[in-house]
């Protein structure tokens, strides 16, 4: 690329974007040398879901991710940065359906529709990460719905099978009924409702007009009753232990139980056992050896075994509240607000979650719970407390992983079964990938049982088995064995992600990865939070408070969208701020109202009226023209002073170049450390203030003057000092805003760099043999500076109008350093007559001054004179 010859005004962030995003990826700026031998820092990023966009939280995630990437190469580690795309999920099918038409009853057309609507998606956001700044190697990329990935996944569960972990069976799941799948237990979630609690009257067997009282939630469940249960110390029912239990709408009886883990506060105390109401339900179920009656259908109806078939479940509570109360059964009914289980994992779900007894396939994982907390233990977790997260979890965990799901984009379950014994049939190792459904089995007949009738599972996994492998996908296991050994057994593993799937994608892939390779994946993991509205809740649509990326990035560019993603804290959500303005009265108005306008007006006069505010976008942009604008004056004065060079020496520095750079390892230091625990905002607070108010208001503020003076040394000497500080601190800027960061560079300072990007500098190093006695000396006259500057403020006085006469009144000790710095404060402030006098000669000062003012943290005394 061409030398830039000018340094606009403005920093015109849309033209810097597209120009750098071309000139990195033509370049092969970010590449990945696979034949570098040094350690390898392997970052696992998370396969975003092809949804078609990323949202403003995933900004935030991928920045991180980003950052630590940049950072690490500045280490000089041997960075390894791909990035994966989750592909398979009922949310492509449902697009598929919606969008092109299709059913799934023309399974080969519809799958081949899902694969087109993918990688018209993945196009879509690579594109967004693009223009982020992302500095992933797209020649990694890797797809789950790939057969290379297919392959390893089946693998997978080939070797757990082997290892005696996989079976198939059937048992009450998780089951959503709107979705039609099974969903593992970590997809599901509590929501407080406002429901309703029945009291309902079940007459008791052998005695004439006597109830026994049950309170529900669930009254369609009352089919599938098969037991009543009380607690053994209630008084209140030690009369009917061992009772029948009359069951309307049946023709059926059930035992009265006496258990106590019930609860003789709820309702009643007394409570009826459906199959499944819940999970105490299919503990009791199991405990009691109950029947098991199923009422309800896989799509959320009623079957053959109710009186209500073909209702919706729904639709069958309110039908038999009616037939209950035409009985005289419901007693009374309370609202009542309570938390029940849903399909949380989707947000666009969010239905009742049931409990169906249906053949499902599962991996023994409860077993295996002490060794995911071991691998959880042995890392390092950015922030700490994210950690219990994970070991709460896996020590609360009282289910196997359901890995089967009823859909039909995904990857296959590589296995047959009979279906008269239900014995499983591996597949060869060397036919995977393949899909039992289409390829005959590698046998004839089941070698349990003798029978012919094997049976291809047509159930797709759980996408988490298929993205808790990425570690191994990225790292060529089983197929590049010495990649595999240095890409991940003897790597160091960064695991980036959200809290909200640490008990399901990192909890997953650390026991996957621990029992296929004998190794704990990682050896970090940094935890980031979600994205909030500006009213605290988590961002939605519905809710008014969601925020669009390409609403923002027109605006502001990528490197104020980094910036505020940088000012996140580790582990904790975070608002992304901002105030809908009313452009008629310029006036703010609250979300509510808006959420009325949207309905009620079309969206191009809404767009007219309203319009978002975002405080800290523009905060960020504001920094980010502090920035242009101070290496711009660097450049212009570049323009005038001609170097060959900006290398400097130490040990010939000024007191004041001295004590500047003295802050500069400090800060230096500080960032350091913040960055190596992955505190972007720490980080950012401090090079921020640093570089506003130290560097440009206080540093270039006091050498300014020496660019103009006559003698050329001092003005080469004094630009050379502060381009080298200067590309110290571009260096770091770089890290979080890369795209103003390589402008300046090429501006600026490629003229005496041979690197292609300063995206390929080393992360900076301290200056050495900076004098101490110079740093204090120069910290001195930076302060007399800023106080006089702050007088002249106090006095109305322009800071480039000349002050006629100033006396500084010290004591002996200081005189001397002040003499010295003389020239400093007087060509910094304009001082046409500065003098500087001990204390003992303050008596001789004749003309009386204009003001006087004592500095006491100085010990000064200054004598103004207009």
């Amino acid at each position: 690329m061409a030398q830039e010859t000018t340094y606009p005004k403005r920093f015109n962030f849309k033209r810097v974007q597209e120009k750098w995003i071309k000139y990195w990826e033509n370049k092969k700026i970010y590449a990945f040398d696979e034949n570098r031998m040094d350690e390898i820092f392997t970052i696992d990023t998370p396969p975003p879901f092809v949804s078609g966009v990323l949202h403003i939280g995933q900004y935030l995630n991928y920045a991180w991710i980003d950052f630590v990437a940049r950072y690490h190469r500045m280490k000089g580690e041997n960075v390894f940065f791909p990035q994966g795309w989750d592909c398979h999920g009922l949310p492509v099918e449902l697009a598929v359906t919606k969008n092109y038409g299709v059913t799934k009853d023309d399974r080969a057309n519809f799958l081949e529709k899902c694969r087109e609507w993918v990688e018209n998606n993945i196009k879509n956001m690579t594109k967004q990460l693009d223009e982020l700044g992302y500095s992933t190697d797209w020649d990694y990329t890797y797809r789950t719905m790939n057969d290379d990935y297919k392959r390893k996944v089946q693998i997978s569960l080939l070797d757990f099978y082997e290892k005696g972990m996989l079976y198939r069976d059937k048992f009450p799941t998780h089951f959503c009924v709107n979705c039609e799948t099974s969903v593992a237990k970590a997809e599901v979630g509590y929501q407080d409702e406002l429901g309703k609690l029945w009291y309902i009257k079940l007459p008791i067997i052998g005695r004439e007009n006597e109830f026994i009282t049950i309170a529900t939630t669930r009254p369609e469940y009352m089919e599938a009753c098969v037991a009543v249960m009380v607690h053994p110390n209630d008084d209140r029912y030690y009369d009917i232990s061992a009772s029948e239990i009359e069951i309307p709408f049946t023709n059926r009886a059930v035992r009265v139980y006496m258990d106590n883990t019930v609860d003789m506060n709820f309702g009643t105390g007394v409570v009826y056992v459906c199959t499944y109401g819940d999970e105490m339900d299919i503990k009791w179920k199991l405990e009691y050896n109950l029947d098991e009656i199923q009422i309800f259908t896989e799509d959320g109806h009623m079957n053959e075994n109710s009186k209500y078939q073909g209702l919706t479940i729904m639709g069958a509570r309110e039908q038999i509240v009616k037939d209950l109360d035409k009985l005289g059964l419901i007693e009374k009914i309370e609202d009542y607000e309570h938390s029940i289980i849903v399909h949380s994992e989707r947000s666009s779900c969010r239905k009742p979650i049931e409990y169906l007894p249906v053949y499902q396939w599962f991996i023994n994982v409860k077993e295996f719970t002490s060794e995911i907390i071991e691998s959880g233990e042995i890392m390092k977790w950015y922030p700490e407390k994210q950690k219990q997260r994970l070991i709460d979890w896996a020590k609360g965990l009282d289910w196997n992983w359901v890995i089967s799901r009823q859909r039909f984009f995904g990857t296959p379950i590589p296995f047959w079964y009979c279906s008269d014994c239900g014995e499983i049939i591996p597949p060869k190792r060397d036919d995977l990938p393949l899909n039992p459904v289409k390829i005959s089995p590698p046998i004839k007949q089941c070698p349990k049982c003798k029978s012919k009738n094997i049976i291809g599972e047509k159930d797709v996994c759980d996408c988490w088995i298929d993205s808790s492998l990425t570690p191994l996908e990225i790292s060529k296991w089983t197929e590049d064995a010495e990649f595999f050994r240095r890409a991940y057994m003897n790597a160091k593993v960064h695991r980036p992600q959200g809290y909200e799937i640490i008990r399901t994608w990192l909890f997953y892939t650390l026991f996957r990865c621990k029992i296929l390779t004998g190794k704990a994946p990682f050896y970090e993991a940094m935890i980031n939070g979600m994205v909030a509205g500006p009213d605290g809740r988590h961002m939605s649509k519905s809710l008014g408070n969601y925020i669009a990326p390409e609403e923002v990035m027109p605006e502001f560019g990528a490197d104020s969208i980094r910036y505020w993603t940088a000012m996140g804290t580790l582990g904790d959500d975070y608002p992304f701020e901002f105030t809908w303005i009313n452009l008629q009265n310029k006036q703010p108005v609250s979300n509510e109202i808006i959420l009325k306008e949207r309905e009620k007006l079309p969206e191009d006069k809404f767009n007219k009226k309203y319009r978002r505010r975002f405080e800290q976008l523009i905060g960020a942009s504001r920094f980010l023209t502090k920035i242009w604008n101070a290496y711009r004056f660097l450049y212009l004065n570049l323009t005038k002073i001609k170097l060959s060079d900006i290398k400097i020496d130490p040990k010939a520095l000024s007191s004041i170049d001295s004590f500047f750079f003295s802050e500069f390892n400090k800060n230096l230091n500080l960032i350091t450390n913040l960055f190596d625990g992955y505190n972007w905002h720490g980080a950012m607070m401090i090079l921020r203030t640093f570089f506003w108010n130290d560097i440009c208001d206080n540093y270039i503020e006091a050498i300014k003057y020496k660019f103009y003076v006559e003698d050329q040394r001092t003005r080469e000497t004094s630009l050379k000092n502060a381009l080298n500080l200067f590309y110290k601190l571009l260096t770091i800027s770089s890290v979080i805003m890369p795209f103003i960061s390589e402008e300046i560079y090429f501006i600026l300072y490629k003229q005496f760099k041979d690197l292609e990007s300063i995206n390929l500098e080393n992360w900076p190093e301290p200056y050495d043999h900076i004098s101490e006695a110079l740093a204090e000396q120069g910290k001195l006259g930076i302060e007399i500076i800023k106080f006089l500057r702050m007088l002249k403020s106090k006095l109305q006085i322009p800071l480039n109008e000349s002050v006629e006469k100033i006396i500084l009144i010290t004591e002996t000790d200081q005189h001397k350093n002040i003499e010295i710095l003389k020239e400093d404060i007087k060509n910094t402030i304009r001082i046409n007559n500065l003098e500087v006098i001990g204390k003992s000669l303050e008596e001789s000062i004749k003309k009386k001054p204009d003001l006087i003012e004592y500095v006491e943290d100085l010990n000064i005394t200054v004598y103004y004179f207009k």
